[in-house]
């Protein structure tokens, strides 16, 4: 059976609030809101932009909300 990206992430992230560090990431899969699954990747240990994105099936949309 074929999963969506969603899928997958509520499959296999069991812990909300959990995050992944590299050396030049910091992924964190906050929550699920606006009916998917809602993900943060920020530069790690340097100056950058944070990437604010729900997951959707396949589908990765700008998050919109209010922290």
């Amino acid at each position: 059976m074929t999963k969506t990206l969603e899928q997958l992430l509520k499959t296999k992230v069991r812990l909300r609030n959990q995050s992944e560090v590299t050396p030049d990431f910091r992924i964190s899969v906050q929550s699920e809101k606006e009916g998917g699954m809602h993900i943060l990747v920020h530069a790690f240990g340097h100056a950058g932009d944070t990437l604010d994105f729900v997951v959707k099936e396949n589908s990765l949309i700008p998050f919109r909300g209010v922290r």
